[in-house]
């Protein structure tokens, strides 16, 4: 999909339903100039990544164009165009993915860097976290009226078998950093089989909304139990669905998601300002306020002991980008054989 900034948009309008018409005429000079362009790949749903490319639209006159998908689809496109980059900037994927494909970024070391907490930078510079992401439970209180689950033991038992609401991980990024945690919390050496086979043969697919759909498999009864973020979940509850959320009792991740400018891209200052953008005060309280999303900046950070029931464990972000491929193969063996 493709914005222009808002005056050119109202001059655009005002051309196109003049008096006179514009039959015949020629737009091609209202194209924006080649350095006032910027190309977005996204994960993010639309609530998500719409209102902050308008607002950096009407910021910078940076004219955006938006593609969508999941994070590995849009990781692998990227691959494809290695050599003749179409993108300019990667919004969304876990740092984990991000990690694991780093060699597709340009490193960029953004001026606000130093406002970041510690825990959430990348140490090379490839890629620029966003926003902080709580791996979490969630299940339906009308279906799940007694024993509901407490933490990521309970998706291994087999009394939710088929009854699971889960991304499909080779789609989702997100759902790739949770299976990951479950591998790190949970180490017997079957845990990603039983876990499948817990599944029932069951994921959901999708682009950015895949995480909204395992909220609506669960608030309407299709799923009793699921997996999502904390964002997703905070949204459903809010809204007054049959949600409840929880943080797994063994402890959860809250890996970063990230920004990252594509190696070779023809924009690459205004990806660049696009994540100075991301990070900006304004922009952080905007994303945890409306988007229920956790800030990365030092002076937003919401303490741990703020929130009932969470307890962080140490997610070994490094092992989850080795074990990526690992990891997918693994699965997409699972599938073959199921």
């Amino acid at each position: 999909m493709k914005r222009l900034p808002a005056a050119l948009a109202a001059l655009l309008l005002l051309l196109l339903s003049g008096c006179g018409g514009t039959e015949g005429a020629d737009m091609s000079s209202f194209a924006p100039a080649e350095e006032e362009r910027l190309v977005i790949y996204t994960s993010h749903p639309a609530s998500v990544y719409d209102p902050l490319v308008k607002e950096f639209e009407e910021r910078t006159g940076i004219w955006v164009q938006v593609e969508t998908g999941g994070t590995a689809a849009l990781l692998d496109r990227l691959e494809a165009e290695r050599d003749d980059p179409q993108c300019d900037l990667l919004f969304g994927g876990g740092a984990d993915s991000l990690t694991a494909r780093k060699d597709l970024f340009a490193r960029y070391a953004t001026p606000l860097a130093e406002d970041i907490a510690p825990g959430f930078l990348c140490g090379d510079g490839s890629w620029t976290p966003f926003s902080s992401l709580p791996v979490v439970m969630i299940y339906n209180p009308v279906l799940v009226r007694m024993n509901p689950p407490d933490g990521w033991e309970s998706l291994l038992n087999p009394v939710w078998r088929g009854r699971i609401a889960f991304a499909d991980p080779e789609t989702s990024g997100f759902s790739y950093t949770a299976l990951a945690t479950l591998t790190q919390v949970l180490p017997q050496e079957d845990v990603l089989e039983t876990f499948y086979t817990n599944l029932g043969g069951r994921t959901l697919s999708g682009l950015g909304e895949v995480l909204d759909a395992v909220s609506d498999a669960v608030a309407e009864g299709s799923c009793a139990i699921g997996v999502t973020t904390e964002a997703a979940a905070l949204e459903a509850v809010g809204a007054g669905r049959d949600v409840v959320m929880l943080y797994p009792r063994e402890g959860t991740s809250a890996a970063a998601d990230g920004l990252a400018v594509i190696k070779g891209c023809a924009h690459e200052e205004n990806a660049r300002q696009f994540i100075d953008f991301a990070l900006g005060a304004d922009v952080q309280q905007y994303v945890a306020r409306e988007c229920l999303r956790r800030p990365v900046r030092t002076d937003l950070l919401q303490p741990e002991e703020e929130t009932e029931g969470l307890v962080l464990m140490e997610y070994d972000l490094a092992r989850a980008a080795a074990e990526r491929e690992t990891i997918l193969a693994r699965w997409r063996e699972l599938e073959e054989a199921s």
